[in-house]
């Protein structure tokens, strides 16, 4: 799926929810839920790039998962998955895996905080055409 389909897919608040989450074994604390206002403007920012890493890291594995032929394989593949999830959201500037979790789960429960990390994801992918 060329990389401004991923995008347009991550518009929508399921896939925002879903997309927000590791592949499985990663959940996020219990977290005080926060409204939109709680977060800035750069943390929204930075929270969209690693959406958008972490987008293509489930396109990446979605098909290695689903073509692994023992539950041996396919947690291994997760395991991997989630590694290199960690990965992508801790090398992006002003984000660390908690917070990252932290955003996901109150985007997921804010219709507000979701809508103003759409319009970021939008933007961002205006600006890579």
């Amino acid at each position: 799926m060329p990389f401004r389909s991923t995008l347009k897919a991550t518009t929508t608040a399921v896939t925002l929810a879903l997309v927000a989450a590791p592949m499985a074994a990663l959940t996020p604390q219990a977290v005080a839920a926060q409204t939109a206002e709680s977060y800035s403007a750069e943390e929204l920012d930075a929270f969209t790039a690693a959406l958008i890493g972490v987008a293509g890291v489930r396109e990446k594995y979605t098909p290695v998962l689903q073509s692994a032929e023992s539950e041996d394989q396919q947690a291994a593949v997760v395991e991997e998955a989630n590694a290199e999830i960690v990965d992508v959201v801790e090398r992006t500037e002003g984000m660390t895996m908690d917070r990252y979790l932290e955003i996901a789960q109150a985007a997921s429960e804010d219709q507000a905080l979701n809508q103003r990390i759409t319009k970021r994801v939008q933007a961002m992918e205006t600006d890579t055409q």
